[in-house]
């Protein structure tokens, strides 16, 4: 019985201290009231904060990373105009080139034609000059001072 005794008295101080934590706690909310509303605005206050903190941390990244994007086009801007003009020098060069092949081919186009307009004329004299030459050897007589020269002497003209 001893020790029921001793559980109940473990049993009464235990409910007295929960029963007086109770109260307790209820006197403590109603006297600290506006300690804890400070309490919890100063919580609101600090999680705002957090997320102000962390809304300008992503802010920072994004802006960092806009920088790094700008200094990345203005690179390829850059490298793009640099190989525009040297595409453009080339594409002149390569005009200027042309005009002058252009240029040079007409020179050899009028140079054929003028060389084929000269031996079209020799061709003409060659065939002229056969042609007398055959027509003199017809007429032409080993006797220098022959009465039946054909043609007579200084008369076959070429």
């Amino acid at each position: 019985m001893d020790l029921l005794q001793m559980e109940g008295d473990w049993l009464f101080s235990l409910s007295s201290f929960l029963g007086g934590g109770a109260l307790g706690g209820l006197v403590s909310a109603v006297i600290n009231r506006k300690e804890n509303r400070r309490i919890k605005r100063s919580e609101a206050a600090q999680h705002e904060a957090s997320a102000l903190r962390e809304d300008a941390s992503a802010a920072g990244e994004m802006m960092g990373l806009l920088e790094r994007t700008v200094a990345h086009m203005e690179r390829m801007n850059d490298y793009n105009k640099t190989n525009a003009e040297g595409l453009l020098l080339m594409v002149r060069e390569r005009d200027e080139l042309n005009d002058r092949l252009k240029k040079d081919l007409k020179l050899l186009q009028l140079q054929r034609t003028e060389d084929h307009r000269r031996i079209t004329g020799l061709e003409k004299t060659v065939e002229r000059e056969l042609k007398w030459r055959r027509d003199g050897d017809m007429h032409y007589c080993a006797v220098e001072e022959c009465e039946r020269r054909v043609p007579p002497m200084g008369a076959f003209k070429r």
